[in-house]
């Protein structure tokens, strides 16, 4: 299983979460990136929910609304490629963007039998709210990294998610 470390770690207890986990012995887990991510994905959204109070709009929503806004008319299927996400999970995203009256979708103008998406003015405004609000989450979590915490782990993930050198160990 490659470097994974054998032997009885006991983690920190996540801000917000009940102390009595970091009483168990947690095996290998905290050595598993899989783990480790899904830990630091919780982390994150609970900060988000916990700040991002004005409006009941999740991570997910908030990507799709930075995606559309900064690529005016992209097309759904675009939007759901670059969140990794399927077009069937991104339609109900979508609507509910709508009914806010954040998105609207209208035909595209190269092919008509497709959609494109449109961030309303009122879209643009909420925008610029939750960046107000996310951008000190984000320093929030930097915090907890150290000066130059934050670009190492962006360098990783990104080496991860994009695949990176392979260097076969000898």
């Amino acid at each position: 299983m490659g470097q994974v470390k054998k032997g009885a770690v006991k983690p920190k207890a996540a801000a917000g979460r009940t102390e009595s986990t970091s009483d168990f012995n947690m095996g290998v887990l905290p050595q598993l990136m899989g783990y480790m991510l899904r830990q630091a994905q919780l982390l994150v959204y609970q900060d988000f929910h916990q700040h991002v109070t004005h409006v009941s709009i999740r991570p997910p929503q908030f990507s799709i609304m930075e995606i559309v806004n900064c690529n005016p008319g992209i097309r759904p299927s675009d939007v759901a490629g670059a969140l990794g996400i399927s077009r069937a999970n991104l339609v109900p995203l979508v609507a509910e963007l709508e009914t806010l009256g954040w998105l609207m979708r209208q035909g595209d103008k190269k092919d008509g039998r497709a959609q494109a998406l449109f961030t309303t003015s009122l879209g643009q405004e909420e925008l610029e709210k939750l960046r107000v609000v996310i951008l000190p989450h984000e320093d929030r979590l930097a915090e907890r990294l150290g000066p130059v915490g934050r670009d190492i782990l962006l360098k990783l993930l990104a080496t991860l998610v994009r695949g990176g050198p392979s260097q076969e160990s000898h």
